[in-house]
């Protein structure tokens, strides 16, 4: 149904609608049109979420230079899934009805305006409509979809229009290991090794080492098969680098799933696509940590419009996210772990300050052996004590480049920070356990 709500054209997918929603709806409106702050709270199991997503939807397409972006934000991955998937239902719903209202346009030249809005819950001109709905009882919100009709719904638009009418893009951003379609790293099962694996693959100084690699098999007229080289590098994060400006994204709505195809049959890595697509995107769904943790949003929310609506739903979770977010947990096989991490940095400094310290010392020879072999040096060398050639340890340490000196004070500081969480971990947990 389509309906007015003090003076916005409302899209409401579901024929009928509770008095509940309608407020809720009204209050949302109300919010943006003051540009503030809301708080609103309605049973579990009454058409939350497809009230506002209706709701802000419609507001967007009424007020494209006004409002932004809507982030939406959840706690779990399921929870992100659902909303994507009645976000397809709102906005094929919105669609169909854009064109039909295109192709009824067409009589209104000779007078006739068709039209059965409705401005509350089951007020319709059509009393004949009136009749027929109190002998079927229709569904409220929510009707029972079966996964091919959900699908159908995702993935790009096949109108002209776009989606939702006007070209929405819709997409969802969730965390490597929930995106990633390599197969290399799928072989992973935790978080943390997948997004290691995938650095390992993408990070500026794999792809240095992979084109050294290459280039060296090019000189030897070599052939290296795709499944050789893919330690090295990822050829989907490889295939995005390549495409440039050309990785745009059809408007349509994509979960998690439709964007992993997508970015499959492009050879596009899912997960840089998305982050790009961000700053195209009229709807973005994702959890609560890329809106929250600073370490994330850094990279993901700093760039959003100050327009942006921001709706975090089941929001009675947003103190425990936060205290996630701002917490460590430390065990001792962790700080063991730091302590020969520390050490096999600090003989790497070293061995690097004793290679300049030699190189020094032989230029430093060189140069005195050629003073006196040209007669530039009048006094005998053993007579000003230069017949060793050696430097004092004092010249050798004011001439180690500075980055050497900080990686010293680096390591040194970063051993007295483990030193002291290794004491206040025993103070805490005691010697066998973990703390946080």
């Amino acid at each position: 149904m389509k309906f007015n709500l003090d003076g916005l054209a409302v899209y409401f997918p579901y024929d009928r609608i509770y008095l509940e929603q309608y407020q809720y709806m009204r209050a949302l409106k109300q919010t943006l049109d003051a540009g503030g702050h809301c708080l609103l709270e309605m049973p579990t199991g009454t058409g939350k979420t497809v009230c506002l997503l209706s709701l802000i939807t419609s507001y967007q397409l009424a007020n494209p230079n006004n409002c932004g972006k809507l982030v939406y934000c959840t706690r779990t991955v399921p929870e992100m899934n659902s909303v994507m998937e009645e976000l397809g239902v709102v906005l094929r719903y919105r669609e169909e009805q854009m064109i039909l209202e295109q192709r009824q346009q067409q009589p209104a030249v000779d007078g006739v305006v068709p039209g059965n809005d409705v401005d509350m819950a089951g007020n319709g001109d059509d009393d004949a409509a009136t009749s027929s709905s109190r002998k079927k009882r229709k569904r409220i919100y929510r009707p029972k979809n079966n996964d091919k009709t959900e699908r159908s719904n995702m993935g790009p638009s096949l109108n002209e229009t776009g989606a939702g009418g006007n070209g929405t893009l819709a997409v969802c951003l969730s965390s490597r290991r929930n995106m990633c379609v390599n197969e290399r790293v799928l072989r992973e099962s935790d978080r943390e090794t997948i997004d290691a694996a995938c650095r390992s693959m993408t990070a500026p100084w794999a792809l240095e080492r992979a084109a050294r690699r290459s280039q060296n098999q090019r000189q030897q007229h070599q052939q290296q098969q795709s499944e050789q080289s893919f330690g090295d590098s990822c050829r989907y994060f490889d295939g995005f680098r390549e495409a440039g400006e050309a990785t745009s994204m059809p408007s349509g709505v994509y979960d998690l799933e439709e964007l992993k195809k997508w970015g499959e049959s492009k050879g596009w890595c899912p997960y840089y696509l998305t982050r790009r697509a961000i700053n195209h995107a009229s709807v973005l769904v994702f959890n609560y940590q890329y809106m929250l943790d600073p370490k994330v949003a850094k990279m993901v929310s700093k760039e959003l419009e100050s327009e942006s609506v921001i709706v975090f739903d089941e929001a009675h979770n947003i103190d425990s996210v936060c205290i996630e977010a701002f917490s460590v947990t430390l065990q001792s096989r962790h700080l063991e772990q730091a302590t020969r991490s520390l050490g096999r940095l600090s003989g790497e400094i070293n061995r690097v300050k004793a290679s300049d310290g030699a190189r020094l010392q032989a230029e430093y020879q060189t140069l005195v052996t050629g003073l006196v072999d040209q007669g530039l040096l009048d006094t005998d060398p053993s007579e000003v004590g230069l017949a060793s050639n050696v430097l004092s340890p004092d010249v050798i340490n004011e001439a180690v480049p500075g980055n050497i000196r900080r990686a010293e004070h680096f390591v040194a500081f970063m051993k007295k920070v483990v030193e002291h969480l290794k004491a206040r971990l025993r103070t805490v947990a005691g010697p066998p356990g973990g703390g946080t």
